[in-house]
This record gives structure tokens, sequence and C-alpha cells, in this order.
């Protein structure tokens, strides 16, 4: 996968509660490890024009698909079924776990709200002395849609990108996990009444993996190419389906309202009708700064020919949530702190975008 072979093997397993582990608090038993759901393992492999995969029958309660795209070799998909969960002996909280020969350091990253990635490092807080009393919750963080691990030294990196919040961690070097599923029997009573004992949920999911070299492929690097797997798999167009009789009455079967591509690093946030005439405009710069030799620059995005089925005449720029024009933002000034930095002007519809920056517009419009 992306020009780099890697041993990586995938496996579920559970943490069975402690008492204290509630709704709102995750505490495994201390005295059990993560215990594997299924030693034996019943598989199925599917060939077919789209993919080849493989069925995975862990359990009655545990069940994935496994697929590689033909045309597609940037990451690999996990299609995973679990539950309802047999709480009979004890709750459990079940995780997915992926091991890699990578050396990791105690070091992983994870995102934050699906921006900018954050280092995280076992065992440790850079903001206070650390006590070791919950070795596996204590390593914990909120996964909103990917967990990286890399190997410095060999230039390496494993990424899972998820398609829901998650919690998440490293809990040894070289893996990585996710929660996919928990039921507890105790009640913590913070805001939560207690359910009945009844037919358990059945979550779905799936998560993509992607190895590869930190430094990409030669035109991207793989956090580019992540961003764009992310963008691809997260947000994709929802599908309709008609009548026969009506569908062999159309002309166009397909529209796209750009008149050519957006760069790499731009994305189409919001588009939406705000009043007559007027809509109601988001951009972003999906990449960091330093993620990418080429990506991780500004970008200037020209809206003055984008569009097929309406032309922009003008721009407001306004704050984020887009209710107050920008240049009558204003914002609360902490005692020594840096003044503000002024707001980008709007140039012949020229926008121009920093890393990680979102721009909101109210784009008055003509229909063409």
């Amino acid at each position: 996968m992306n020009g780099v072979t890697m041993d990586v093997s995938q496996d579920f397993l559970f943490y069975t509660s402690a008492s204290s582990s509630q709704a709102y608090i995750f505490t495994p038993d201390p005295d059990k490890g993560a215990q594997r759901v299924a030693s034996n393992v019943k598989t199925t492999v599917i060939e077919g024009d789209v993919y080849v995969g493989v069925l995975q029958e862990f359990s009655s309660w545990a069940r994935q698909l496994i697929k590689v795209y033909n045309n597609d070799n940037t990451h690999i998909e996990f299609d995973w079924i679990i539950g309802p969960l047999d709480i009979t002996d004890g709750g459990k909280e079940v995780i997915t776990r992926f091991t890699t020969p990578l050396k990791t350091n105690s070091t992983f990253y994870t995102d934050s709200n699906g921006r900018e990635m954050l280092k995280r490092v076992r065992n440790y807080r850079p903001d206070y002395d650390y006590t070791n009393e919950q070795p596996v919750a204590g390593n914990y963080y909120p996964i909103t849609s990917k967990i990286v691990i890399r190997d410095e030294a060999a230039g390496l990196e494993l990424a899972v990108l998820n398609d829901r919040a998650q919690g998440g961690s490293s809990i040894e070097d070289g893996d990585v996990e996710l929660m996919i599923h928990r039921a507890i029997r105790d009640n913590d009573r913070f805001g939560l009444d207690e359910i009945e004992y009844d037919h358990g949920i059945v979550v779905r999911g799936k998560h993509y993996l992607v190895v590869g070299p930190i430094s990409g492929d030669g035109e991207k690097s793989l956090a580019a190419i992540e961003r764009d797997i992310a963008q691809r798999k997260m947000l994709l167009p929802w599908v309709f389906i008609t009548d026969q009789d009506v569908s062999g009455r159309l002309q166009n079967l397909q529209f796209s309202n750009m008149k050519s591509p957006l760069d790499d690093n731009v994305h189409i946030l919001t588009l939406e009708p705000w009043k007559d005439g007027i809509l109601l405009l988001r951009l972003e710069h999906v990449l960091e700064k330093d993620e990418d030799a080429n990506l991780s620059k500004e970008v200037t995005v020209d809206l003055s020919d984008l569009f097929t089925a309406f032309t922009v005449d003008e721009l407001q720029e306004m704050t984020l949530a887009g209710n107050i024009p920008i240049e009558e933002n204003v914002r609360l000034r902490w005692p020594g702190s840096s003044p503000p930095k002024s707001p980008l002007a709007v140039s012949d519809l020229k926008i121009v975008l920093a890393p990680m920056q979102i721009r909101t517009f109210l784009a008055k419009v003509t229909y063409n």
C-alpha cells in the first residue's frame, strides 16, 4: 500500500468493565487485560470487479468485511458489525486493535475535532506530573477523525480513519486501538436513567487503514493522502433512487456545479441559500502547516468563474457563524495579548486561504 509492505494484524478484543465503569467513565477491570473475542475466526474470500474482500466471523456478535478496492491502493476498508453484546457475565467494552512492528517511542497523534493533529505521549502530560493510576483509560483520547502512529527512524506511518467519534489510544508501541461498542451493568446516576435489560444494540461502522512512508508518494505526503481519503469517504454524496419510468425520461444524467476542480487543499465546507440572491459560502484549507511540502501553503481561490449554475457578483466576509460582518466583530482583548490580526481583504473575488483556515462569506449571485 502506498509503495510500502508492512505486517499489520487486526483483531477484536474487549475489556471487562469494573464496577466504576459507567455511562461517562471508562474503567476496565485492572485484574483483566484486553481479551480476544475469538481465537478461531471463520473467513470467506470474496472476489469481484470492484474489490477483493475477506468476510470474517469472530462470534455471534462480531463480524466484519475487509475490502481492498481494485482501483484504489491508498487504503484498506474495515466494515464491521458488533452486537448485541452478551453482558450476563459482566460489562464489555469492545475495541478494534491494529498491531504493527513500528517503533513509536510511546508517541501517537490524535486529531483535534477533525482539524489539527495533536502529539500524545503515553503516561505523560505536558502541564502536570502524571500519575499512572489508570494505565489504559488514562491514555485514552477522543478520536473524531484519525489516530496516527509513526516510526520516525524508518520514515513510516500508520493511520486509522474512523467514521464517528470514538475513544482511542496506543497502549503499546506499534499498536492502535479504538473503542467501537460498550455495554455496562452499572448506572452512575449522573443524568441517565437506568435502562431495562432487553435486546442489546447492534453497531455498524467503518475504519480506513492507511500505511506508507511519511513523505508520501512523491506528489503528496501521507498526511495529504489521508486528508483526501477522509474527504472522499466521510463526505460521500447522498444517493437517491427514482422510478424507472421517470428516470427513462431524464435527459441529463449527471451534473457538476463546478467549471473546474478545486486545488487538492481546498474544500467547499458550506454552500447554501441564505436569502434571495444570496448564498452562504464557506471555504476551508484542509491541511496543516508543514503537513505537505507543496499543499501546506497559502492558496488562492478565484470565485469569478468557478460555478456553472450561477455567477458570484459580490462577496461580504462574515464571522465563522455567518451572522456578523467580520469588520464589525470585536474580539475580547486579554491583558498582555497580541493585537488581533486584521482580516484579509477580498479582492476581485479571489480568496486567499492559509493552512487550516476557514473563511465565511455571503455571496451575492446571479443565476445563469
